[in-house]
């Protein structure tokens, strides 16, 4: 490889989505060397033991010079072959069996790790595409940004009776690499293609994992001491042996200690599932693992009504704004129009919008998405018109911003911002608008511009088909979101609704003030004082003034702004007045 390490590209599609495409890594010759030699062969596996020459090609693959580049960043040096290469597919029978992966619970022998800008994924499936896999084929499918689930995956997702719309297959090209996080669900779906399947999988690991046992003589030897107790001998086993794999599993009840079934893993927990909780599992899966979730037919045939009879009797009130595809060239367009002021519309036009902001299937969702206390500034109509602008993707977890953030901790989703969109018609798949990528709200790396502007989204993002009535709740700020350029010749109708969390302050307010927060005691305060006597306002990537900056041993307020700041009440000049 002519470059030193991975492009922000690259490392941003695997830390995300949790795989990476490296097209054309195989030239044609070496798929030919392959492809003959599994025709000759005539088998699906241990071909790394076949006769010379029918071996070489995959003992070549074993060590490729494009793979070993990638796995070293992925992996870390040292990385090591965990099991044999075989053929995947219906002719292996592993299709139709349940997805496996999936980090939770956690395996930290299979976990993707990132930190201080350290990664290391403890293993890697590296799959070579030696034919075409053309969309809808079948075969090799997963689900994006599995690896970093923090929530255990539902029965009906790993056997597909209910996939909730997150399997995927990747579209390959004979001679591309397609590197897979092992906590990644993946699976095997039946071959649809014309041509053959041919799918030729290798597994590797970190140095220091232990996982499987190898093949070799030595496998089968025992080397344990005969004159220690089986328990004794259970914690003393050495690694890698037929006897010590899966480990050999004591369990205590603190009085003694005994062998149980080697298959069984003891590792306790103090939390079990809240029966009581009121939580759909499915929903808080999809909620944790992809940052967003639309929950369909919330609105009644009533409101939905009203709601569109009411925009359309006030669109003279309809504002076009700016154009905000940020000089993308697939969202381009003209500016986005928008009609606020809902709630104080005369009645009956006002009621559907005011029960929006308050209504049980939002704030039941709102409660365990990030806790009671939030509140909103009340919903704004996304009224867009056919070549409306698309909105560049934005925000996301890196850099980090802890006031729109979202964390998962002890079972319960931590999100300090979320937007809920009302639908008040169909967005269907090529209209445009709210669109988003999964997983990002768990981002390492910061955004490639390629996917800010859509222009080259590496097929990380999605845009959510919706029916008139559903609800889309997304996670404002953790989430890279944006929009689509509108393409339907029937105007957009959603309305959005921002929710700020009890913790923090996203939009200003009088209370800001320091006079309005604490009254008489300010007076005589100096500007530099009066900086930290504000109350609680929106911080815009630390762009929000005053700040305090301290220079030669002094301490002075800085009015210079960084970026656009959402809240009003943000001085942009000195406060403190002349007789102070």
């Amino acid at each position: 490889m002519d470059r030193e390490s991975m492009s922000n590209e690259e490392n941003y599609c695997f830390d995300v989505g949790g795989y990476l495409i490296v097209r054309g890594a195989l030239k044609r010759k070496e798929i030919e060397a392959c492809n003959e030699a599994l025709d000759q062969a005539g088998q699906i596996d241990g071909m790394l033991g076949w006769p010379a020459p029918l071996r070489e090609p995959f003992r070549d693959l074993l060590i490729h010079p494009v793979l070993v580049w990638y796995l070293n960043q992925i992996c870390g040096y040292g990385f090591r072959l965990e099991e044999e290469p075989q053929l995947i597919g219906e002719v292996a029978g592993n299709v139709g069996v349940p997805l496996v992966g999936g980090n939770e619970p956690r395996d930290p022998a299979r976990t993707y790790y990132h930190q201080n800008d350290r990664r290391e994924c403890q293993g890697v499936r590296a799959i070579w595409a030696l034919a075409d896999v053309n969309e809808g084929d079948g075969g090799f499918v997963m689900v994006h940004c599995s690896h970093k689930s923090n929530v255990e995956t539902p029965q009906d997702v790993l056997t597909g009776e209910d996939d909730m719309g997150l399997t995927v297959q990747p579209v390959l090209q004979a001679g591309d690499l397609l590197l897979v996080a092992d906590t990644v669900l993946q699976g095997m779906q039946p071959w649809k293609g014309k041509g053959r399947q041919r799918l030729l999988s290798y597994e590797y690991a970190a140095r220091g994992v232990i996982r499987a046992k190898g093949t070799g003589p030595k496998v089968q030897e025992d080397p344990s001491a005969d004159e220690l107790t089986p328990e004794e001998r259970a914690v003393l086993y050495k690694p890698g042996y037929e006897s010590t794999t899966p480990p050999p599993t004591v369990g205590s009840d603190g009085e003694r200690t005994w062998l149980e079934d080697r298959s069984k893993i003891i590792h306790p927990s103090i939390y079990i599932k809240d029966p009581n909780s009121n939580i759909d599992e499915k929903e808080f899966y999809f909620w944790d693992l992809s940052g967003y979730l639309v929950v369909p037919n919330v609105m009644t045939p009533e409101d939905l009504e009203l709601a569109n009879e009411a925009i359309d009797r006030f669109e003279d009130r309809i504002v076009v704004g700016g154009e905000l595809s940020g000089g993308s060239k697939s969202l381009v367009g003209t500016g986005r129009p928008t009609l606020g002021g809902l709630i104080n519309l005369p009645k009956p036009y006002c009621e559907p919008f005011r029960r929006m902001v308050a209504h049980p299937a939002v704030v039941h969702r709102l409660n365990w998405m990030g806790a009671s206390g939030f509140r909103c500034g009340g919903p704004t109509a996304f009224c867009a018109v056919k070549g409306t602008s698309g909105h560049s993707l934005h925000d996301a977890n890196e850099p980090l911003n802890a006031s729109r953030g979202y964390v998962f901790q002890n079972g319960r989703s931590y999100c300090e911002a979320i937007t809920v969109t009302w639908q008040l018609r169909d967005v269907n798949e090529d209209d445009g608008g709210f669109a988003c990528v999964p997983g990002s709200h768990k981002a390492q790396y910061r955004l490639p511009q390629g996917v800010r502007s859509c222009d080259d989204h590496m097929g990380l993002v999605v845009h959510p088909v919706m029916k008139a009535g559903d609800v889309l709740f997304f996670m404002d700020g953790a989430q890279t979101h944006g929009a689509l350029a509108w393409t339907n010749d029937i105007p957009r109708r959603g309305m959005l609704i921002k929710y700020s969390s009890r913790n923090f302050n996203r939009s200003g307010g009088e209370m800001v003030q320091p006079e309005n927060r604490w009254g008489n005691l300010i007076d005589g305060m100096t500007d530099a004082q009066l900086a930290v006597m504000r109350g609680p306002d929106r911080d815009a990537h630390h762009g929000n003034v005053p700040r305090l900056i301290v220079e030669d041993g002094k301490v002075n307020a800085s009015y210079e702004r960084t970026r656009a700041l959402y809240s009003r009440e943000t001085p942009t000049e000195p406060l403190a007045k002349e007789s102070r």
